[in-house]
């Protein structure tokens, strides 16, 4: 499936918008229809830091509607509309003590 991307290629240089391929959905994803998106400072940051390496797609925030599950997923259907966060790795300090946001 094609769909549009905000891609950074490198540090401190503005993100391009792209079009990309999207990998077929695992057991355990969900696929989201992106009406609303958000691009933060935390964004910018990993852009320039280079934090994923480049090239990179950023955000974390948005808003959508599901329009697939995979197998596994249990807590949305089809027609929910969903907002969307980071995802947090749960086992660090920060994390631990109640502050996922702060990523170490």
């Amino acid at each position: 499936m094609k769909i549009k991307v905000a891609i950074a290629r490198e540090a401190n240089k503005p993100l391009t918008i792209e079009n990309a391929e999207l990998s077929d959905l695992k057991t355990d994803e969900v696929l989201v229809k992106m009406v609303a998106s958000g691009v933060c400072h935390t964004d910018a940051v990993g852009r320039d830091a280079g934090m994923a390496g480049y090239p990179v797609v950023l955000g974390h925030e948005g808003a959508g509607i599901v329009e697939e599950i995979g197998d596994a997923v249990k807590t949305v259907k089809p027609g929910d509309h969903v907002v969307l966060s980071f995802n947090s790795c749960g086992v660090c300090e920060n994390c631990l003590s109640g502050h996922p946001a702060e990523i170490i």
